[in-house]
């Protein structure tokens, strides 16, 4: 206890100064930009409407995808199409242009529909027409109305009005009713082909006849879904203006190229960007810059786009108004752009107890008030807590507000490489002896003390706690760049990422054998601190960020793995020191939870009962996934501990050590050529061949032990590499299960799916690298205090206290859930 109240008072005192004054560093510059700069277009609408670029495309199964600046837009399909629009109608008028629009909203809604219907309509020799199509509960109306001057649309207009009729959801709208959206084409390509010489004043006449319904500005109302009285989760109405087509001059027909000219799309675009600033914001000019930006925009006819083009032009006209709802009904939606912030109860709550927090206990002062200093261990306790709530409070302000921004992850393979050359680098930089077995603190170092240091001979054998620690923190570096750089596109570095992956595994089965074979603790105590230690962040933090505990997978599939190896050591326990019963226990269990991993159903019924009883939301098929690909591994990390453990128990530690010479002895050369030519071997076979990645998917878990086993016996065959351990590495191999959650939230965002940024990547002077270390530092000092605080609860859960936890969580999830 006293050494808790120590650890609380001195040693993390710098590492909270370091992280909290970066906190609130980055926290003031957030402000500034939002209060000061970022007024204009706080919620991303003017961004999605203007601005943007294509992403590279790395192959043909993953194609280019339009970016905005600022802000993520969602491409939209037929449920989430349905879920915004069911029982309204979406209107499109203009010309052909438009009608390329108006299939692109069809095809989203019913591919095999929409097809069938567009063969039909393009055999007919009227081809300007009205057109209707419905599906899902939508209705799509297209006007042909290249002017906007007809009768269709002017009723369309004059019914048009921006709150959302009051009506039974799944009930479509009557033409006399409001359409939920129109989109309109400006008249420009007819007026500058058939206008003559008076073309800039027909489509003038065009614009002006719609300007009325314009008067509002779009971002006044976009985003007031969630306040519409009596409709909540509905969109208000909208109407957006496409801005004159920039057509490819060079590629059109000898007619068009003589009267569609640049000058005269120059003057009309020209007349639209002076019009009043509240009839702007209703023009889509990103429909242009998505053109002129793309190698291979339109048709050979010059004018027509492409359909991928078409289909990411009904994506911006459908982020524009679906957002808001979207963002209010479904926290993982990953849509930013025209989203507003999501209320969040559980964010406010937090701060108040943040603010009960602080008015109980300052660190910096070392003291509590009088009436708390008789409470056990409230130092330690109130510290814990603050921290805690303090890395909630972060991960609600990076990944559930706007003020950090999410721009989307593009796999660039050079700085992936460089990145992890960086890593091993600094790794390397600093080696430690291992230190006798001690209680420390995670992530502090102890004090240099000559008593406490092993002599030179001492040998601490196969796979030290300290050299353990490092693996992992090599491993998690890794992982985390490989995540940061979007890697996953590159099928070699995930095929390595999975082994590295299977590892971590592998380590913690082997540690948990080991533990539980030297101490015979089978206690509900240990495994409550075990559960409690592994599962804390990854059940609290769904209460914040409205996601799902099996969001953070790796908990989960940790913890069932954990209770199989309990289970499978605490039935028969007296027979553990038979290798051979051991043996035939671990086969026994690969058996049968082989079948409850493949066998159909199985998974499902517990996700059932868990939801039923708990409210707990799993996805059985990714579980039966994530537990798939290593279900073999982990025994392998049982059979070692247990080899490992009764050789110590015998003395025969030579099995596992080399001599103390410092020399390569000529016995076990065969050992480094075997695991040489193990590890060269996989990764050859693994990378030449297995193209896909299913078929290195369906192999992984009979072959992963081959490179984790042999880079094991080269890092444990020489007594010095043995007796050392990488500083670096073994500090982030302390708080791996900490990084690897926060990473969803602080690290990247959009639960991990981008990057996180300060809105410095495009200034000057290295911007980007000080955004990238500012969110380093604050996500690593986190992570590290976050361990620190659940290290303290961890030390007070008693049997009966781990109950009434299970017993907060089960009531918290019938509320909340």
């Amino acid at each position: 206890m006293t050494q808790l109240r120590r650890l609380a008072a001195s040693n993390w005192h710098p590492l909270s100064g370091i992280t909290y004054s970066t906190l609130i560093l980055v926290l003031v510059w957030l402000s500034y930009q939002r209060f000061l700069n970022g007024q204009s277009d706080i919620h991303g609408c003017r961004a999605l409407l203007n601005d943007g670029a294509w992403s590279p495309a790395h192959s043909s199964s993953n194609p280019q995808k339009w970016e905005p600046t600022g802000c993520r837009m969602a491409e939209y399909q037929a449920d989430t199409i349905h879920n915004c629009l069911s029982g309204q109608r979406l209107v499109l008028a203009g010309d052909s242009t438009i009608r390329q629009i108006f299939w692109a909203a069809a095809k989203k809604l019913d591919p095999e529909q929409a097809k069938t219907e567009s063969s039909n309509t393009a055999t007919t020799n009227e081809k300007h027409h009205d057109l209707t199509f419905q599906a899902k509960g939508v209705r799509l109306e297209f006007i042909w109305d290249p002017w906007l001057n007809s009768t269709g649309l002017d009723d369309a207009l004059k019914t048009f009005h921006v709150t959302p009729a009051s009506k039974t959801k799944g009930t479509l709208t009557e033409k006399d009713e409001s359409a939920a959206l129109i989109v309109l084409g400006s008249p420009g390509l007819w007026a500058a082909h058939y206008g003559g010489d008076d073309y800039l004043n027909i489509f003038k006449r065009g614009i002006n006849g719609i300007s009325a319904h314009l008067a509002s500005d779009l971002g006044d109302h976009t985003l007031s879904a969630s306040s519409t009285k009596g409709k909540p989760n509905v969109a208000p109405n909208q109407i957006l203006l496409a801005p004159v087509e920039v057509p490819a001059f060079n590629t059109l027909s000898s007619g068009r190229s003589e009267t569609i000219t640049s000058e005269r799309i120059d003057k009309m675009n020209d007349f639209l960007s002076h019009l009043p600033p509240n009839q702007t914001s209703h023009v889509m000019w990103a429909f242009n810059q998505m053109t002129s930006s793309s190698g291979k925009a339109f048709e050979g006819d010059g004018l027509h786009v492409e359909d991928n083009i078409a289909d990411r032009k009904i994506d911006i006209v459908l982020n524009s108004h679906c957002n808001a709802p979207a963002v209010d009904t479904d926290r993982l939606f990953q849509g930013t752009c025209c989203a507003p912030e999501p209320r969040n109860d559980v964010f406010k709550l937090a701060l108040l107890l943040l603010g009960l927090i602080t008015l109980l206990y300052v660190p910096r002062s070392r003291s509590i008030p009088k009436f708390t200093r008789q409470l056990p261990v409230v130092p330690e306790v109130i510290t814990a807590t603050r921290d805690v709530l303090i890395a909630l409070i972060w991960c609600w302000i990076c990944d559930g507000t706007l003020q950090v921004g999410k721009l989307e992850r593009h796999y660039q393979q050079g700085p992936f490489i460089v990145s992890c050359l960086f890593w091993v680098i600094g790794s390397l930089a600093i080696i430690h002896k291992v230190l006798p077995s001690v209680s420390q603190a995670a992530w502090t170092l102890p004090k240099t003390n000559k008593e406490e240091l092993p002599s030179s001979n001492r040998d601490h054998g196969f796979l030290c706690r300290d050299q353990s620690e490092e693996i992992k923190g090599l491993m998690q570096g890794f992982i985390l760049l490989y995540h940061y750089n979007y890697a996953s596109q590159a099928l070699w570095v995930y095929k390595i990422i999975r082994v590295l992956i299977s590892a971590y595994f592998f380590l913690s089965a082997y540690g948990h054998t080991q533990y539980i074979l030297k101490t015979g603790d089978y206690s509900f105590r240990r495994v409550a601190v075990v559960l409690f230690r592994i599962n804390a962040l990854s059940a609290i933090l769904p209460y914040m960020m409205g996601t799902s505990y099996s969001s953070y997978y790796f908990a989960p599939v940790v913890t069932f793995w954990y209770l199989v190896i309990y289970t499978m050591l605490r039935v028969f326990k007296r027979w553990n020191s038979d290798p051979w019963i051991l043996i035939m226990k671990a086969l026994a269990a690969t058996t049968l939870t082989s079948l409850l991993i493949s066998t159909p159903g199985l998974l499902e019924a517990l996700a059932n009962i868990a939801h039923s009883i708990f409210r707990m939301s799993w996805d059985a098929e990714e579980f039966r996934f994530r537990l798939s690909l290593d279900r073999y591994i982990v025994y392998v990390g049982i059979f070692i501990g247990s080899l490992v453990h009764s050789a110590n128990m015998h003395d025969a530690r030579e099995r596992f050590k080399a001599p103390p010479s410092t020399t390569l002895d000529s016995d076990n050369v065969q050992f480094y050529v075997l695991a040489t030519a193990g590890l060269g071997g996989f990764f050859y076979l693994t990378q030449t061949g297995l193209p896909t990645k299913q078929e290195y998917n369906d192999l992984h878990p009979f072959i992963s032990w081959i490179p984790i086993f042999g880079f094991l016996i080269l890092r444990n065959l020489h007594p010095a590499a043995r007796n050392a351990y990488l500083a670096l590495p073994a500090k982030l191999g302390r708080i791996a299960l900490e990084t690897y959650i926060l990473q969803y939230h602080i690290w990247l965002g959009g639960d991990a799916t981008a990057k996180l940024t300060l809105g410095l990547d495009d200034a000057r002077f290295g911007g980007w690298m000080i955004e990238k270390a500012l969110l380093t530092i604050i996500f690593i000092g986190i992570s590290a205090l976050t361990h620190r605080a659940t290290a303290v609860f961890t030390g007070y859960i008693t049997e009966r206290g781990f109950l009434v936890l299970l017993a907060g969580l089960w009531i918290g999830n019938l509320v909340y859930g």
